[in-house]
């Protein structure tokens, strides 16, 4: 759907949120209601006449572009083929990471080795793949949800435990920002439970902190990597010792 389109549906949106009726709207802006619904149907909008049914609706354009992204349906997780072609060229993969945590294409080929023409390349690929939308001036407009996810067992989530994991937890976790917390104990499924709720929670805090942080550039945005992990489990050394 076109960028026009979408602020228009926001707009309607709004609109019906706060129980403004195209005549309301119309005796506000000391136009005529016919008017009114003439530029919703058209589509035809002064860039004067936007910004005073936002002042209408107390919000700015910006904050309707925003509402109007968040409206549109985002793929919540990649097929199995996307992820494997994605993990099969390392630059692409690079590139991906970079985007789905709100990096520029400018700022891609500025911190990586990868010249624009490349840069590009990559990028059509993933715009083939409606991960993203390439929009001109090699801008890009996400195509993910918020609460996007690899899929379980698929290519990026053995990747990870292949090349990433061990490296990981090689760490003494001792510095400002970092912490390891290990806990074990015996406790019952509803406390379990209790448990994995607060760890999904978190994890969706995780995800409004990277969102709310968009706008920062790069630079000033540090890579974060936060594992949270519960299962049963018992040290296979201590379970060897059990009795037959």
């Amino acid at each position: 759907m076109a960028t026009s389109a979408r602020i228009i549906d926001a707009l309607k949106r709004e609109l019906k949120v706060r129980g403004i009726t195209y005549k309301g709207l119309a005796e506000r802006l000391n136009l005529s209601e016919s008017a009114v619904k003439h530029m919703f149907s058209t589509g035809n909008f002064s860039l004067r006449r936007l910004d005073e049914m936002c002042a209408v609706l107390e919000l700015d354009i910006a904050d309707l572009v925003t509402i109007s992204e968040a409206m549109e349906p985002r793929i919540e997780q990649l097929s199995a083929e996307q992820e494997q072609e994605i993990v099969s060229d390392i630059k692409l993969l690079l590139v991906a990471y970079c985007l789905i945590n709100y990096w520029t294409f400018d700022e891609i080929v500025e911190r990586y080795d990868i010249s624009p023409e490349e840069g590009l390349r990559l990028l059509r690929r993933l715009d083939r793949m409606r991960i993203i939308e390439l929009q001109p001036g090699d801008r890009v407009r996400l195509l993910i949800a918020n609460n996007f996810s690899w899929r379980k067992n698929g290519a990026i989530e053995k990747f990870f435990r292949s090349r990433v994991q061990t490296e990981f937890f090689q760490h003494d976790f001792a510095g400002d920002a970092s912490i390891r917390i290990v806990k074990n104990g015996m406790l019952s499924r509803k406390s379990q439970m209790q448990l994995i709720d607060k760890m999904k929670a978190t994890g969706d805090h995780f995800d409004d902190l990277g969102w709310d942080d968009r706008r920062i550039p790069a630079d000033n945005r540090h890579g974060t990597t936060m594992v949270l992990a519960i299962r049963h489990w018992f040290f296979e050394g201590f379970r060897n010792l059990e009795r037959r």
